[in-house]
């Protein structure tokens, strides 16, 4: 674990253009779709019950999109590793080609993660966990993420906890930059606008850093595992 961090702030801080790039052209416009789409939602919201619907959408709609924005970055970290070199269109040609899967799949691992945190929190984030992986074998290994399940399990059996430090040490560093961003912004105007654009902002940095952490720390474990 602590390995390969140090190989993804080596990547991110060497490469962080490329990182950027990828950031802006693919992370952006998914994450503007969900902002957008969620702002209709929560406009219809005007009692408990809607709400707690709108809040259902928006795990459910997060995660569907973010499952997507893994793809360039799992396929960045792949390039630089095998080949040495990041070649942009490959990455891009591999998006689409697995875009449309990884979105079914993103449908049904949302479904049942959303359904699990909204009955309680635990039963989604074992499902989260245990689901987690199945796009990294997808795009690694160049199969069908159906098939990448089971790895993907077989991962979160061995590294549960791991994995899930991994996601909340992210998750908790966002969180927090992200509650003082917001005070400051607080401080000086109560635009909605710029806490939205903020909160992207940090989205855009720090969301690549965590697929590019659990990248290597699969292919870690991959290869200590000598699996195919």
């Amino acid at each position: 674990m602590v390995s390969s961090f140090k190989q993804t702030f080596r990547l991110y801080t060497r490469k962080f253009e490329g990182v950027g790039l990828l950031s802006l052209t693919i992370l952006f416009p998914l994450l503007f779709i969900v902002w957008y789409l969620l702002n209709i939602v929560y406009s219809f919201v005007f009692n408990d019950f809607t709400s707690a619907l709108a809040d259902f959408y928006y795990i459910f709609l997060t995660f569907v999109f973010l499952v997507l924005a893994q793809i360039p970055f799992i396929s960045f970290v792949q390039l630089y590793e095998e080949e040495g070199d990041i070649k942009y269109k490959k990455i891009y040609s591999i998006v689409i080609t697995h875009a449309f899967s990884l979105f079914v799949f993103g449908i049904i691992m949302s479904l049942l993660t959303s359904i699990g945190a909204m009955i309680f929190i635990i039963p989604g984030l074992i499902i989260l966990v245990f689901l987690f992986t199945a796009p990294y074998e997808a795009i690694l290994e160049n199969k069908s993420v159906w098939k990448s399940v089971k790895t993907s399990i077989g991962f979160a059996k061995k590294k549960f906890l791991p994995l899930l430090a991994i996601i909340l040490i992210v998750s908790v560093t966002e969180l927090i930059i992200g509650g003082i961003s917001t005070y400051l912004i607080y401080s000086i105007s109560a635009s909605l606008m710029a806490q939205i654009l903020v909160q992207m902002l940090l989205n855009l940095l720090i969301f690549p850093f965590l697929v590019i952490w659990v990248t290597y720390y699969f292919r870690e474990w991959k290869a200590s595992n000598q699996l195919a």
